[in-house]
């Protein structure tokens, strides 16, 4: 731990790193040895290879369901499960404001309208009794953001749902390996999306897949992610009765996902080891809030976001963002900047070039989602990597300690 003394790098003081982060090889023998197959069974397609098949049985079976379909991204995998599931225009998807593009896309792509709920302060997540107070007549889905790796509470938005007839759809992206009362995330709504695109915990480079124990609706994710063509006979039968897309995954991206698989437990437990040693080695700091797994979640950790509470700290999270950077750590303030609702397309109702979409009868502005807005003012993101050694955490540790300290001691610097 460091002395409340020592001076910060921003400060003239020796910077807390020393060396650089570790970083594990995401790509390696297991992956060319499955690509290699793919390349020895003369087809590339999903539906006469054997790759994509396997990744969705294994994926089926590591989450304890029936069914996993695969496709291309993970705004495939949200999208194919509101065509599944019958998202039309004009109906209302409960989503929340701290997320990608990608979860909104495929909600604005079935001419339906998002509205906005807000977050609990400590886990970044939506709050229940916000979705409560959204739900209209018109309101056919909620999509929860399991952010972070950690999960919503989803037994109060399945209580919610089941009284008034909605569907439950999880946005897993970010929280492959999360369990919520002991049962795999994605498993406690009607479909669960996940994402493979570089940026998560596995990859194949960019795809998707859904998980749901409905068989009905894995036949519609089926259809929904192949123009809606039947291939069930290993012929395609060209009979569409509902608008999809061409949302496949080739054989390619299913032989990198079923290695990157088998790693997936062990990058999940390393996570969760540093991430909980970080919270018990800053927890306790003047000024600083750090996040909270929702009760009943072993979250899984895809990146470490704690806030700063200004007036205690005597900085804000550019400053405090600032000094962390210049101790070594990978970080940086706001997240994402601002809620999703204050981008153009939403401020400006400018989905398309010419005509309007049913959501411009909806007004989005600063405002609409108070406690969502505070975190992201005053957050602060640390990149977390399952090859952080034991000294990095204590690096970390040491970095941060020192930065608040100096902050809470010197106020008017």
């Amino acid at each position: 731990m460091a002395d409340t003394l020592d001076r910060p790098a921003i400060a003239g003081g020796k910077p807390a790193k020393t060396k650089l982060y570790g970083k594990a090889t995401r790509y390696g023998d297991e992956e060319l040895e499955q690509l290699k197959d793919v390349i020895a069974q003369g087809t590339m397609f999903y539906a006469q290879g054997a790759k994509v098949s396997l990744l969705e049985e294994r994926f089926a079976k590591k989450n304890g369901v029936p069914h996993a379909v695969a496709c291309s991204s993970g705004t495939a995998a949200i999208h194919s499960a509101m065509i599944a599931l019958g998202i039309s225009p004009g109906d209302e998807v409960i989503v929340t404001p701290i997320t990608d593009m990608g979860s909104l896309c495929p909600i604005l792509y079935q001419g339906a309208v998002p509205v906005f709920a807000d977050l609990l302060p400590r886990t970044y997540l939506v709050d229940p009794k916000s979705v409560a107070a959204l739900v209209t007549d018109r309101t056919r889905a909620v999509l929860a953001i399991n952010l972070a790796g950690n999960a919503c509470d989803l037994d109060a938005l399945r209580q919610i749902c089941t009284e008034h007839s909605l569907s439950l759809i999880e946005d897993c992206a970010q929280a492959f390996g999360c369990e919520y009362r002991g049962k795999a995330i994605g498993t406690f709504g009607d479909i669960g999306c996940f994402s493979l695109n570089e940026f998560k915990h596995i990859s194949c480079g960019d795809g998707g897949l859904t998980i749901t124990s409905d068989s009905d609706l894995a036949r519609r994710l089926r259809l929904a992610t192949d123009k809606c063509y039947s291939r069930e006979a290993g012929v395609a039968v060209r009979e569409p009765a509902f608008l999809a897309n061409n949302y496949r995954m080739t054989e390619l991206q299913g032989a990198v996902a079923v290695a990157q698989l088998e790693r997936l437990d062990e990058i999940v437990r390393k996570r969760r080891d540093w991430c909980g040693r970080l919270t018990a080695g800053v927890s306790g700091l003047g000024g600083i809030l750090t996040p909270e797994p929702t009760p009943g979640c072993n979250p899984s950790w895809w990146f470490y976001m704690f806030r700063v509470e200004p007036d205690l700290l005597g900085a804000s999270a550019d400053e405090f963002a600032q000094a962390l950077a210049a101790e070594g750590l990978p970080c940086g303030a706001h997240y994402i900047g601002v809620p999703v609702y204050e981008y153009p397309i939403f401020r400006d109702h400018s989905a398309f070039d010419h005509t309007s979409h049913p959501f411009s009868t909806r007004e989005y502005a600063r405002g609409l989602c108070p406690e969502a807005e505070r975190i992201l003012d005053t957050c602060i993101i640390l990149s977390v990597n399952e090859a952080y050694t034991d000294d990095d955490l204590r690096e970390t540790v040491e970095a941060v300690t020192k930065v608040a300290n100096w902050f809470t001691a010197n106020p008017q610097r």
